[in-house]
């Protein structure tokens, strides 16, 4: 009998500590197994973090040169994990009259005119063909205010636009860390636009198809 129960007591014992080296070794397993998850987690989250969108603010410094820095213009925007861009353009512009009868702009056929432009714009940018290349359907809100500066006459106009644009971005410029510029095209389509009209010895021109060119500085973060 007692051989029995020291043989029941051997098996018993042989259990519990074959059960304990199981539970240890599976402890260690699903140890190893979470913290190989966590790490791969982890990896996913910063690879996840390192496309999260961005956004980002700029100033126009092309009207503003061509305008002897008599405005206020820019852009503020977001950028998506698929490389698509939310963006509004906004514009404050005092047009000078060499601005506006230069052959680039062609907007005033004469001399002593002036100008205000305000407005914003809205562009939602798909990328093509390479990097950096894009192109966006438009919607817009403009004022437009021409005056001769001698007779004083005035003539003035706002209208809602729809339109388009192509533009080329280049990021961390100058080994900058998010420093970027955009070199912009928009061609908008004026839904109420001004007519011809005669100021003084001058001649406004009609503005129902409208574009210009920006170049805007900022930073991405």
């Amino acid at each position: 009998m007692k051989y029995k129960l020291l043989l029941l007591t051997f098996i018993g014992f042989y259990s519990i500590l074959s059960n304990a080296q199981g539970l240890a070794l599976s402890s260690e397993v699903s140890r190893n197994t979470n913290f190989y998850s966590s790490e791969k987690n982890s990896s996913r989250k910063d690879s996840i973090q390192s496309k999260t969108t961005k956004f980002f603010i700029a100033y126009d410094l092309g009207e503003a040169i061509f305008n002897q820095f008599k405005s206020l213009g820019g852009e503020v925007g977001v950028g998506f994990k698929n490389d698509h861009l939310f963006r509004m353009s906004f514009t404050h512009l005092f047009l000078t009259e060499e601005h506006l009868s230069s052959d680039f702009v062609k907007a005033v056929d004469g001399e002593n005119v002036e100008g205000k432009q305000f407005g914003f714009e809205l562009f939602y940018d798909f990328p093509v063909f390479f990097k950096g290349l894009y192109i966006a359907p438009s919607v817009g809100y403009y004022d437009h205010e021409y005056r001769h500066t001698i007779s004083n006459e005035k003539v003035q106009q706002s209208s809602f636009t729809v339109g388009g644009a192509i533009s080329f971005v280049e990021t961390d410029i100058l080994k900058v860390k998010g420093l970027y510029y955009r070199v912009s095209l928009p061609l908008r389509y004026t839904l109420d636009p001004i007519e011809e009209t005669q100021l003084g010895d001058a001649t406004i021109k009609s503005n129902q198809f409208d574009n210009n060119i920006w170049f805007f500085v900022g930073f991405q973060f």
